[in-house]
């Protein structure tokens, strides 16, 4: 059965709603260099995950160089670090390493360019970039699509055809993400066949307001595709 992720978790009530409804992995965004309505302090960060760590599986969502990143992943302790920048494939591998240390497990999100398909990464062509990233020891990819308004949290699918290919080219897992919505899931994980999908903005009234119905709405549809 996929796995669900809700992303851009802001309050304890949000966490423990999510949990209650049967995520599998909740994102936090975390001290993200550019201006989005989900980012959080690490301390905030801190203090929400500590309340709901023991009842699903976390995932802080970051970026910046690799010494910051394993500074706020050693503070906070997720299950997971969502790297979802520009990080160079000489840095992921060094944080694969290091984080594996501490039993943080390392999922890199690959952004795809809505347009042209090109990957936002050193190597443009995605089948060769995801490749070179399962190679740096990740646990994992989620492919996301990238729009010049927003980094993350477009609400502009990704190009599911595409996603296919990079899912059937690697053996990590897969993640799926980019205009996830109730409605859709579905149809994405039948043609996908992701190990997880990743919402943010399909399950909110708003930016950065999260909706209960819409929540429970997606993993029941996503968990019975």
């Amino acid at each position: 059965m996929v796995k669900v992720k809700i992303c851009g978790i802001t309050t304890v009530e949000d966490a423990l709603m999510c949990a209650d409804a049967g995520a599998d992995y909740l994102g936090f965004v975390t001290e993200f260099p550019q201006p989005v309505p989900w980012n959080l302090t690490r301390k905030e960060s801190l203090q929400i995950i500590d309340k709901v760590r023991a009842r699903t599986s976390t995932v802080v969502v970051t970026t910046g160089t690799p010494d910051k990143i394993l500074e706020v992943a050693r503070l906070i302790r997720p299950d997971f670090v969502q790297l979802h920048g520009e990080e160079k494939l000489s840095e992921i591998e060094e944080l694969a390493k290091g984080l594996a240390n501490d039993n943080i497990k390392v999922i890199k999100a690959l952004p795809i360019k809505v347009g042209d398909n090109k990957a936002l990464f050193e190597l443009e062509e995605p089948i060769e970039a995801a490749l070179a990233i399962e190679s740096a020891g990740v646990w994992g990819i989620t492919i996301d699509s990238r729009t010049e308004a927003m980094p993350a949290g477009t609400g502009v699918k990704a190009d599911w055809s595409l996603a296919e290919k990079i899912r059937s080219s690697i053996s990590c897992n897969f993640g799926l993400a980019g205009g996830l919505n109730p409605d859709n899931v579905c149809q994405a994980i039948e043609e996908v066949y992701p190990d997880m999908v990743d919402v943010i903005s399909g399950v909110e009234a708003k930016y950065g307001e999260k909706d209960a119905s819409k929540i429970k709405a997606f993993i029941r549809a996503a968990k019975t595709a």
